[in-house]
């Protein structure tokens, strides 16, 4: 992607100087905010939007959009036509066009941040900030407050994924204030972002979290040992691995109990066909899911079809009664398929594996080190969703697609090649 692919300043007009100020705050909150305070996520997304309107200004400079920029959305938009289209078929009531719709809205947004790219800075700082949020606020409900699992204001599935993104976001950070040689002070934020976001993760037991965090330390450690940071590597593997030891073996460790807990319930269904468990449930869902999927490929059951087909099963005996009260079938790519059919699978997968391909390709054409650090978080946030869509079907929450469409936009603004600023480097 060329230098100047941002914005072209038509002639006799310049850029508004107070715009990248204001997509760069927004971006800091978007993150900074998105667990410590209900729906934080809203008012990053909510600037970024509103702040799109000043491109539709006569006279003011315009975003030059490329074949990269344009597929980026089309996964956008395929999801929400996909999706929206469906509902129709399904008769589905207004409140279901309400997730994929953010999907469309996120558009905006990345035509602003194409225009007006935010500072880098910005988007780490507010990961490591938020990252802290959450882990701080999470010992508390975990010391104080007596919570088993603490979840912030969400529940502890959605809590425990988004802390462990803003923990990946927190370490690309960190590799940054190394490579960048910044300040002590910058250095010890982000590690406590990373420390505080895994223990966010690890305290809210989602299982689900700790299937993207090995797959992302793996696609940083190649990418550290490429850099000819192979020392760096050593150092982060050991200390990983000695807090993951102390973990295991402190008193009523919530990682280890909830390990154990998954062994023994996979157990009992495989053993009994024990459906009355977390583990269990969810086998029991996606059982019922791969007997559902072949009867609806071409549209699917839609969501109330779905609901309805399960309870007839509880109904005659054929399934478990801990499945009824699920809306979902805790597996983002079987909900598809039950719910919108071979179209609905599809589109969700095109939402994820496009974008993947392009922060991917973007990493090694990039020449500069801020657009490839952006582009490998981008990889590694595809990544995660992926695996966080293994147990649990995280679209179907608002702050489960705000923070994909969103997230998605910004790195993407991130990754571009552009000029390097000194305020870049705070």
């Amino acid at each position: 992607m060329h230098y100047n692919a941002h914005f072209a300043a038509q002639a006799g007009h310049a850029p508004l100087p107070s715009m990248p100020f204001y997509s760069s705050l927004a971006v800091f909150l978007l993150v900074a905010l998105s667990l410590v305070v209900p729906s934080g996520f809203s008012l990053g997304s909510l600037m970024l939007m509103l702040g799109a309107a000043v491109l539709l200004r006569k006279g003011k400079p315009r975003a030059i959009l490329y074949r990269e920029d344009w597929l980026i959305m089309l996964a956008l938009l395929s999801y929400f036509f996909v999706n929206a289209g469906l509902n129709l078929v399904h008769q589905a009531p207004g409140r279901e066009y309400d997730a994929p719709l953010r999907f469309l809205l996120a558009i905006p947004a990345l035509l602003l941040l194409r225009a007006y790219p935010p500072r880098p800075g910005a988007l780490w700082t507010g990961a490591a900030i938020g990252a802290v949020g959450a882990g701080l606020l999470s010992l508390w409900q975990w010391l104080a407050d007596g919570a088993a699992r603490p979840g912030g204001s969400t529940n502890p599935i959605q809590y425990g994924n988004i802390a462990a993104l803003l923990a990946i976001l927190a370490a690309c950070g960190l590799a940054r204030a190394i490579r960048l040689q910044q300040p002590l002070r910058w250095k010890l934020m982000h590690a406590a972002g990373l420390i505080l976001g895994l223990t966010a993760s690890i305290l809210s037991g989602s299982r689900g979290s700790w299937l993207a965090l090995p797959v992302c330390a793996t696609l940083a450690a190649w990418l550290l040992l490429r850099a000819g940071y192979a020392r760096l590597v050593l150092q982060l593997g050991a200390g990983s691995l000695a807090m993951l030891v102390c973990l295991a073996l402190l008193p009523q460790s919530p990682l280890s109990a909830r390990l154990r807990l998954a062994l023994a319930e996979t157990n009992d269904y495989v053993q009994r066909a024990d459906a009355d468990s977390s583990v269990g449930t969810r086998l029991e869902m996606w059982r019922i899911g791969m007997q559902l999927a072949p009867q609806h490929l071409l549209v699917g059951w839609g969501k109330q079809g779905m609901i309805d087909a399960k309870h007839e099963m509880v109904s005659q005996g054929q399934a478990s009664p801990s499945v009824d009260e699920h809306t979902h079938l805790h597996n983002e790519y079987l909900d598809a398929l039950v719910k919108r059919g071979i179209p609905g699978l599809a589109a969700l997968l095109v939402l994820y594996l496009l974008p993947l391909w392009l922060f991917h390709r973007q990493r090694r054409l990039a020449a500069g080190y801020e657009a490839r650090l952006a582009a490998s978080a981008g990889v590694m946030m595809v990544l995660s969703y992926l695996a966080f869509g293994l147990t649990q079907a995280f679209l179907t929450h608002n702050n489960g697609v705000m923070l994909y469409a969103f997230l998605c936009s910004i790195l993407w603004a991130l990754c571009q090649e552009q000029a390097v600023h000194p305020a870049n480097t705070a």
